[in-house]
């Protein structure tokens, strides 16, 4: 790909990040507030709050990316990958922390850990376990020619953009 359709690929993908984390967050505010019950929200309001936070993470990947581009360079600043690799740690630890988030819920709130919040948290939850996966392991959007020829040419997934940087740097130092 050339650095102008690159430039462009990257700027819709951060573009893309920002109105995912946008839309999710304006929708959950707005659905919340119609309810009036906050209370029952809680593994919803957290959940959807991880997959937003993975969500701004692509935005500053991408804009990295695209800032790298712009400067003639390869590699994103170690600093940048040391951060990355930091939340892709916080990220886990969020995930996992999600049955603590229901049960604390449920014993302030006195609602039950089977209902619907927890099952739409759950749901939200699956979210960021796949953009986790997403941005961190393997790549599970393909949504360009070259991602679909490498898919067939290859037979595999590709490494998530992240995860290549990350190993990558590992590699060189």
């Amino acid at each position: 790909m050339n650095k102008d359709a690159l430039s462009r690929r990257y700027t819709s993908l951060w573009t893309g990040e920002t109105v995912s984390a946008a839309l999710f967050a304006s929708l959950l505010i707005w659905y919340a507030y119609r309810d009036g019950q906050w209370q029952h929200w809680v593994a919803r309001i957290y959940s959807l709050g991880v997959v937003i936070f993975i969500l701004i993470q692509g935005v500053f990947w991408w804009r990295w990316k695209l800032h790298v581009l712009k400067q003639g360079k390869r590699t994103l600043p170690s600093y940048v990958l040391r951060r990355y690799r930091l939340w892709r740690t916080i990220n886990w630890w969020l995930i996992c922390a999600f049955p603590l988030v229901v049960f604390g819920g449920a014993a302030l709130t006195g609602q039950p850990v089977n209902s619907v919040d927890t099952w739409l948290g759950l749901l939200f939850l699956g979210g960021a376990i796949l953009e986790q996966v997403n941005y961190y392991y393997v790549q599970l959007m393909y949504n360009s020619l070259y991602d679909w020829r490498y898919l067939k040419t290859n037979g595999r997934l590709r490494p998530g953009t992240v995860a290549k940087a990350l190993r990558q740097e590992h590699l060189e130092s």
